[in-house]
């Protein structure tokens, strides 16, 4: 196990633990090298990441650095995503796409007539549509199941610089908003 703290979370647990082993750990000093190896290692390939901190453990010809190394869904057994990077979006909304677990989106088209995208949340399918101005999610388990659906209420106390036309954000933003009062409801 892995975990980081910062140097005051250091300093809070050296004031606290008495166990020789542990302190022996955490007052460690890094070894000369260790920025060295930490940039060669991050340098290694675009799927490895390395902490500016990463404990190392030098060896006589080389070390061995701690590093994140990324394996995408497919080579896990699981279905490739949507990363989002086709939508016209914020970095703040981008984020919070890709914090969103369990959903994606399949098709978005702001501009269509009807739907204006489809995917799926939580192991659900999802539609989007405009009805009157105002954007609905629905959500199905199944062709015969009850859909669950949240819509938008108003656009009065909207944003003015928004368009009343949706947009890709309007639409993300909504759909993350609709994502989290269905989760709220149905907790898995």
């Amino acid at each position: 196990m892995w975990v980081e703290l910062n140097n005051e979370e250091v300093a809070v647990v050296l004031e606290r633990v008495d166990h020789p082993s542990i302190l022996e750990k955490l007052k460690a000093h890094q070894h000369a090298d260790a920025a060295a190896f930490r940039k060669a290692a991050d340098c290694f390939s675009d799927y490895v990441h390395v902490h500016d901190d990463a404990p190392i453990e030098r060896t006589r010809n080389g070390a061995y650095v701690m590093t994140w190394l990324w394996v995408p869904n497919e080579q896990a057994g699981f279905p490739r995503l949507n990363d989002f990077d086709d939508y016209d979006v914020s970095e703040e909304c981008l984020e919070r796409l890709e914090a969103t677990q369990r959903f994606d989106v399949e098709a978005l088209d702001a501009g269509a007539e009807h739907p204006l995208g489809c995917g799926t949340v939580d192991g659900c399918r999802w539609r989007l549509l405009l009805e009157a101005g105002l954007l609905t999610f629905i959500v199905q388990r199944g062709p015969q199941s009850l859909a669950w659906l949240h819509a938008e209420t108003s656009r009065e106390g909207a944003d003015k610089d928004l368009e009343d036309e949706p947009t890709e954000e309007r639409c993300l933003r909504f759909m993350l908003e609709a994502i989290s009062k269905f989760r709220e409801q149905h907790s898995m």
